[in-house]
């Protein structure tokens, strides 16, 4: 394969643990995005998001949010091999939402989980993800924000990552009905940043 169509695979299942082998591993930094879910939400943003971020400025803030180390990586070998998987996550992500916004699914819908309870976690994950990836691009998300309407967007992030206090006031009922919204918010938030776009 050439290196050219490989930077555009999706990520195998094997790469994917491997990924997250190295997060929960003692080479990456302690402050780091631990989980996939977290990892998959914050490039999420930054992939739909209304500013073009660079990619050391990404991997940075994902991997060193403290600002607290002077190399990310332990060796060259482990900051070309992360780094790949990265871009080709983003890359995916990136395809998905040129090619068939309607099909986006958030990571942990292609994941089982063993427990009901694992599956609220992960979810809560990719939601604080998300808002992280909002955070490093604050002031360019602030017209999602000045509008009622498209503000309600983001409303399912902020319940379910647990920023705001309505999580541990719903019924099971209500947290499933918010689940069930997370996508078409996200598609949502997309198509209002292409809207923004078109406008320019």
């Amino acid at each position: 394969m050439l290196q050219s169509e490989r930077a555009h695979q999706p990520l195998s299942e094997e790469e994917l643990n491997m990924l997250e082998a190295f997060l929960a591993s003692p080479e990456a930094p302690e402050e780091c995005m631990n989980s996939l879910e977290m990892i998959d939400g914050f490039l999420t943003a930054i992939v739909i998001g209304p500013e073009v971020v660079p990619e050391h400025r990404w991997i940075k803030y994902m991997l060193d949010p403290e600002n607290l180390r002077e190399n990310l990586f332990n060796s060259p070998e482990d900051e070309a091999q992360i780094t790949e998987l990265l871009n080709r996550h983003v890359n995916a992500i990136d395809a998905q939402f040129e090619n068939e916004p309607e099909g986006f699914l958030p990571i942990y819908e292609m994941f089982s989980y063993s427990e009901e309870e694992e599956r609220q976690i992960a979810i809560e994950e990719w939601a604080l993800g998300f808002i992280l990836g909002m955070e490093l691009c604050h002031e360019a998300w602030q017209p999602l924000f000045s509008d009622e309407s498209t503000a309600m967007l983001a409303g399912p992030l902020f319940v379910l990552g647990k920023v705001t206090d309505d999580y541990d006031k719903m019924s099971q009922e209500e947290k499933d009905q918010m689940i069930d919204m997370l996508d078409e918010s996200i598609i949502g938030i997309y198509a209002f940043w292409q809207q923004q776009a078109g406008e320019e």
